[in-house]
């Protein structure tokens, strides 16, 4: 069974400016959150127009985790799991997130979300 939630939130700019904010501010948090070799690599980032989706923007990272986890957990944790591997396709009001745990793993979990106005 699945349960399906909505929620509204009144935005208080226009869809174009949305847009424009969405992305600045995943550019910025990528560049807070990188540095010395971790946080955020990304690897694409270019425009897409899917029939489905429609227009947006297509961007492919690696999320670099190691020095963002307890010790005990690097310990224990195997080669190259600590990295996350994520594709999106931001186009608002469609979005679609997969991420991978890495490159070999069978782990993975996809979201969409669809924004109304």
């Amino acid at each position: 069974m699945v349960v399906v939630k909505e929620y509204r939130v009144t935005n208080n700019c226009t869809v174009d400016e949305y847009k424009i904010a969405q992305l600045y501010a995943v550019a910025k948090m990528s560049m807070n959150e990188t540095g010395g070799g971790e946080g955020v690599e990304v690897l694409e980032n270019k425009p897409y127009d899917d029939p489905k989706l429609g227009k947006g923007q297509y961007t492919l990272k690696i999320y670099h985790l190691e020095s963002r986890v307890p010790a005990i957990i690097r310990a224990v944790a195997p080669k190259g799991s600590l990295k996350l591997r994520e594709e999106a396709w931001n186009g608002y009001p469609h979005c679609k997130t997969a991420m991978q745990c890495n490159e070999d793993a069978q782990t993975h979990g996809t979201s969409s979300s669809c924004t109304a106005y």
